[in-house]
């Protein structure tokens, strides 16, 4: 079975975006019935006409019913949602640890690499070829708007995209945030830089301070490409982002030495956004800044969370707290089986 999925996905490489996509389309109208198209599509963040044409598709197989007041499942509809769900599972390769570690985490999706990237640095590699395959599978055709956070994770997985991302679609990248107080490497800019000239896609850059006072930011903003770069950022179909370590962050982010001191007597130990967590997933300090904010990722339809090693278990478990659902976190085994611990 596995050689024959094999085989199809090389002579009709979209076949598991169709297949994937007519699924959440049954599994939406099943869930929300009876619903209209508009609401499906900003479920899925695929346009009108896209569902349009995937429902009109289905209404011919008998699968949904389009009535005044909604679109609804029929029976076989029902039967073959059911019937289709293992087999999505293995086009996504959800191994049972992966799916154990979604539930776990309240999560859509859960991607474990081998090995350890505290000891490994080629499951950095692995972790990019995951992201990328993902973004492949979830990304409609046409125009994508991807916002990159920063940081040591994401630019060690940024350098592994593929140009393949770009066939048949217009991406651009563009900065969560402004200039963080760290290697330029590691910066959002460069990060997005980074993935827009691996896979062929454009890049805008969003050249802010991080911190600035409100009025300066309202002076700032009047400038017309960073007015615009803000904009996209609100307005992405994708966020790429990465989950610290508290005390690692505090030393990038140039913290002074009362801020890091309350940091370890409120036990913090995860940072995301420049938000600060305890182990529970308790908010313990937030230092401001501008950009992509936690609360607006509730907002983009796929969500992508990287990061990995088992000293990061701990930080992954806090942050999960507050990950939207539409979640999915790229791994490895390392952080993986400690956070399935508990430890």
């Amino acid at each position: 079975m596995d050689s024959d999925l094999t085989l199809l996905q090389s002579l009709v490489p979209d076949m598991l975006k169709i297949v994937r996509q007519r699924f959440l389309v049954l599994e939406q109208i099943s869930m929300l019935a009876p619903v209209g198209r508009r609401t499906v599509a900003q479920k899925l963040g695929l346009s009108e006409r896209n569902i349009r044409t995937e429902t009109d598709y289905l209404k011919q197989l008998g699968l949904i019913e389009v009535k005044s007041y909604g679109m609804i499942l029929t029976d076989k509809g029902e039967r073959t949602l059911k019937e289709a769900a293992p087999l999505i599972d293995r086009l996504y390769n959800a191994s049972q640890i992966e799916r154990k570690l979604a539930k776990k985490l309240g999560i859509e999706r859960v991607i474990v690499v081998p090995g350890d990237s505290d000891r490994q640095s080629r499951v950095f590699d692995l972790m990019s070829e995951e992201l990328n395959s993902a973004l492949d599978l979830l990304l409609p055709l046409g125009k994508n708007i991807i916002t990159v956070l920063g940081g040591k994770t994401t630019a060690q997985v940024a350098a592994h995209l593929s140009p393949k991302l770009s066939r048949y679609r217009d991406l651009l990248f563009v900065p969560g945030r402004g200039a963080l107080g760290e290697s330029v490497e590691f910066q959002s800019n460069t990060v997005a830089q980074v993935m827009a000239s691996r896979t062929g896609g454009k890049h805008q850059g969003l050249y802010l301070p991080e911190n600035v006072s409100a009025e300066a930011l309202n002076l700032l903003i009047q400038d017309s490409d960073i007015a615009n770069a803000i904009s996209n950022i609100y307005n992405s179909d994708v966020a790429i982002h990465g989950v610290g370590l508290a005390e690692e962050m505090a030393k990038r982010r140039n913290l002074d030495a009362i801020t890091k001191s309350r940091l370890r007597e409120k036990g913090a130990v995860a940072e995301c956004f420049g938000y600060f967590f305890d182990q529970q997933g308790r908010l313990v300090e937030r230092i401001p800044r501008i950009g992509l904010q936690l609360e607006d990722l509730d907002k983009i339809p796929h969500v992508f969370a990287i990061a990995s090693g088992a000293s990061k278990a701990k930080a992954i478990r806090a942050y999960m707290h507050h990950a939207p659902k539409q979640t999915w976190l790229i791994t490895d085994e390392g952080a993986s089986n400690m956070v399935l611990k508990g430890k």
